[in-house]
């Protein structure tokens, strides 16, 4: 998942990449992504899953995000344009239940509220 996102975001111009966040569907990929990540160089993920959500979205907040672990619906209705920049994939076959079905990667632009507005409307527990 760790490279995956590293891989996508090398494509981004230098200028997205900069104030480039990564937003992850639930505390355990958010973790994994911040427990690896350093060594490609990410930013640490941001999640509005159970108490990851407190940590918030970085300052200054992202511009760009690549969102993994979502469905199409709800980075649609957060952002005003998100499009698929790859898959996740387990060379081991192993069912990631965290997951699911939710396998796509997708880089999305212009978060449809300000960052302070969207933060406190995107939590969850589960």
């Amino acid at each position: 998942m760790t490279e995956t996102v590293a891989l996508i975001r090398d494509t981004l111009p230098r200028a997205e990449q900069t104030r480039l966040g990564i937003l992850a569907g639930d505390a355990g990929e958010a973790g994994a992504l911040n427990l690896y990540g350093p060594a490609y160089g990410l930013p640490r993920a941001i999640s509005g899953s159970n108490s990851h959500w407190l940590r918030g979205y970085g300052d200054p907040p992202p511009q760009t995000v690549i969102a993994v672990g979502f469905s199409r619906g709800v980075l649609d209705w957060a952002f005003e344009t998100c499009e698929s920049a790859g898959h996740l994939s387990n060379p081991y076959g192993i069912k990631n239940s965290a997951m699911g079905d939710n396998t796509e990667v997708f880089v999305c632009r212009r978060v449809r509220q300000p960052w302070p507005q969207f933060w406190k409307q995107f939590r969850w527990f589960g």
